[in-house]
């Protein structure tokens, strides 16, 4: 483990999220790392089922945050960083692996990991940590998906242990956050642009009551997708992307 972290693995849990937030409001200010072979209770974005097989990779990061939620929240692309080099590793094909905004990783255009950021430790004014949650298809994967995913299994044509993948994942992680804690969300933003799937193309943005189209011309310094449409920009902090 590097150095500030530790680590708890269970067999079984519910969800490693909640298993972070149970951990956080016992009072601790550890950063700590939770891992399970399976879960009962996987959620995905806004409250999604997250299919939550043995085989796969499940984990959470109980991370101890000093900043206010904004800047917490860039956490998701400093997840979905560390995530894709994992990944890009394993298949050993960098330029197959992209990042799908707000919070996916895709291999060869495919769903092969979702990020889902939470805070914990509301007892005081403001959270004491973020849970940066992680779910890899190692595996398997879905088959009917609301978006096309895969596994490093398929990818791989063999086998291939999730010992493995979270032993990569954490240090993976320890190296972004490092950076954005030591250089600002601007060499993450540009890191996460630079790998992005579907910038400057057109895409299908479908929000809470509607859907539109148009391209995906930048990341703002928030983290915000900005869509060109109609001859005008919007810049949109939630919603879910397909590429036509």
């Amino acid at each position: 483990m590097p150095e500030g972290y530790d680590l708890r693995a269970f067999d079984i849990l519910d969800s490693t999220n909640v298993e972070c937030r149970r951990i956080a409001d016992a009072g601790s200010s550890d950063n700590v790392w939770v891992v399970a072979a399976a879960q009962s209770s996987g959620k995905g974005r806004r409250g999604r089922e997250w299919v939550s097989q043995p085989g796969n990779l499940f984990a959470s990061l109980l991370y101890a945050i000093d900043c206010d939620l904004a800047t917490a929240s860039q956490l998701s692309f400093v997840t979905a960083l560390a995530v894709r080099d994992v990944v890009a590793d394993i298949l050993q094909a960098p330029d197959m692996v992209r990042c799908k905004w707000p919070n996916d990783v895709l291999a060869h255009g495919k769903k092969i990991s979702g990020i889902l950021l939470e805070t914990a430790g509301q007892g005081s004014a403001a959270p004491s940590h973020v849970i940066m949650g992680v779910g890899i298809n190692v595996a398997h994967h879905p088959e009917n998906a609301q978006y096309p995913a895969t596994s490093l299994t398929s990818e791989l044509g063999r086998e291939i242990d999730t010992s493995f993948v979270i032993e990569r994942l954490i240090h993976s992680m320890d190296y972004w956050i490092l950076r954005w804690k030591n250089q600002g969300f601007s060499v993450i933003r540009q890191a996460w642009k630079d790998s992005a799937h579907g910038l400057r193309q057109e895409v299908i943005v479908r929000l809470q009551d509607e859907e539109i189209k148009g391209i995906f011309v930048d990341l703002d310094e928030t983290g915000a997708l900005i869509l060109e449409f109609e001859g005008k920009r919007r810049h949109i902090t939630a919603g879910d992307v397909f590429f036509p």
